[in-house]
């Protein structure tokens, strides 16, 4: 039986120039998954809240600082190695700039523009989610 995994996931934002940014980082290529692009995050320990996963791992592998803000539904997708959680929250920057600490680089990607990046099967579902809800606050933000 496949292993159960818990990953919780922060999604970078910020508008600059009347668009909306996300922070993504590519995998490492000797990672699982390697490669691949991703939104910052990891396993979540045990006694670890989700929001302090997002957190440690934004630190750890970005050097940022972020402010864990409204989550997403969780997603779940089975790989053959597990059973992946995925848990999403929206993240602000409170601190930093983006150093590449445990990721092969990073990017700030229009979210138009996040289809275009090669992400992990498990993260199809989270993309659409994001573009839907940065469409929403810009039709909040026209109307």
């Amino acid at each position: 039986m496949p292993e159960s995994i818990d990953v919780a996931i922060g999604i970078l934002t910020e508008r600059r120039a009347g668009q909306w940014f996300v922070f993504i980082t590519r995998r490492r290529d000797e990672s699982v998954l390697g490669g691949y692009w991703e939104m910052p995050g990891g396993k979540v320990a045990r006694a670890e809240s989700h929001r302090s996963c997002v957190a440690r791992e934004f630190a750890e592998e970005v050097a940022l600082e972020v402010e864990v803000g409204a989550s997403l539904p969780v997603i779940v997708h089975e790989y053959d190695h597990a059973t992946v959680r995925l848990h999403p929250f929206f993240c602000t920057r409170r601190d930093g700039d983006p150093r590449d600490l445990e990721v092969d680089e990073h990017r700030w990607v229009c979210a138009d523009d996040l289809a275009g990046y090669r992400f992990p099967p498990a993260n199809d579902t989270l993309i659409e989610r994001v573009v839907r809800a940065i469409d929403g606050w810009e039709g909040a933000a026209d109307g």
